[in-house]
C-alpha cells in the first residue's frame, strides 16, 4: 500500500464534549453521558496514533464541541473538521470536498463504537485495495455498524442512509441498489443502550481488550462502571 493513499476519519453522530448539547445516554446524567462519549472518542485517538505518518487521519466534531475540546485534540498538526451533526449529508459533502477525493481508500469510523484494533483498520483498508467500487462494513453481533469504508464515494448511496436507524440490514438494502464489492468484518461493539453498556463492561473485563483499549482508557471506563454498577447486574 502506497504511503498516504488512505485516510481514516473519526465521525460522531452528535456532540461529544459539550455538556449542554451532548444528548443523554439512557439514564446517565449529562456529565457521565459526556464522559462515556469522550472516553470512546479518546480511545480512538490512541488507536489512530499507530498510523501517524503512514495514513492520514481526521477527527470530525460537532460545532458545539469547538470550544469544549480536551487538550489532546487541540494539538497543532491534527486534522479537525467541524460541522452540524444533525446534517450528516452536509458533513459528508464537506469531507468529500476536502479529503475523500484526495485518497484512494477512505474509512469512516463512528465514535460510539469500540473493539476496533489498529490491525482491524489496516485489514479494512487492505480489503478496499482489492476491488474497484468496494465497500467494507464493520458489523456488530447485534447488527450495528462501527465503520464504513469505500474507495469511491457514492453520494447517492450515502444520501439514502437513515442515520437515526443506522444498522447492517438497512445498509445492505442501500448497497444492493448499487454495484459494489461488499466486504464485512465483524465482532465489534456499538454503544447505543444499556445492554450495549453491559456488553462493554464484559468486553473490557477480557485481557484481550488491551489490544484496543489501553490501561489508561480502561480506568476512564471504570469510573462509569463504578458510578452505574447497579445497571451492570
Amino acid at each position: 500500500m502506497n504511503k498516504l493513499n488512505s485516510s481514516i476519519y473519526l465521525f460522531p453522530l452528535h456532540p461529544v464534549f459539550n455538556l449542554k448539547n451532548t444528548p443523554p445516554f439512557e439514564t446517565f446524567d449529562a456529565e457521565h453521558s459526556a464522559l462515556l462519549y469522550s472516553a470512546l472518542t479518546e480511545n480512538y485517538k490512541e488507536i489512530f496514533e499507530a498510523f501517524e505518518g503512514k495514513i492520514n487521519s481526521v477527527f470530525v466534531f460537532d460545532d458545539y464541541d469547538r470550544n469544549s475540546l480536551p487538550a489532546l485534540f487541540n494539538r497543532e498538526g491534527l486534522n479537525l473538521l467541524f460541522g452540524d451533526t444533525r446534517n450528516k449529508s452536509l458533513m459528508l459533502k464537506n469531507l468529500s470536498d476536502k479529503y475523500f477525493n484526495n485518497y484512494t481508500n477512505n474509512l469512516l469510523i463512528f465514535s460510539n463504537s469500540i473493539c476496533l484494533t489498529a490491525n482491524d483498520i489496516q485489514q479494512a483498508l487492505n480489503l478496499l485495495s482489492i476491488n474497484d467500487e468496494a465497500v467494507v462494513i464493520g458489523k456488530t453481533a447485534a447488527g450495528g455498524i462501527t465503520f464504513l469504508g469505500f474507495n469511491t464515494f457514492n453520494h447517492e448511496l450515502f444520501d439514502e442512509i437513515d442515520w437515526n436507524n443506522l444498522n447492517y440490514d438497512n445498509f445492505l438494502l442501500y448497497t444492493s441498489k448499487h454495484e459494489h464489492f461488499l466486504h464485512v468484518i465483524d465482532n465489534f461493539l456499538v454503544i447505543r443502550n444499556i445492554e450495549d453498556f453491559k456488553n462493554l463492561y464484559k468486553e473490557l473485563s477480557k485481557k484481550e481488550s488491551l489490544s484496543y483499549c489501553s490501561q489508561n482508557m480502561h480506568e476512564k471506563f471504570t469510573q462509569l462502571f463504578i458510578e452505574y454498577k447497579d445497571l451492570l447486574k
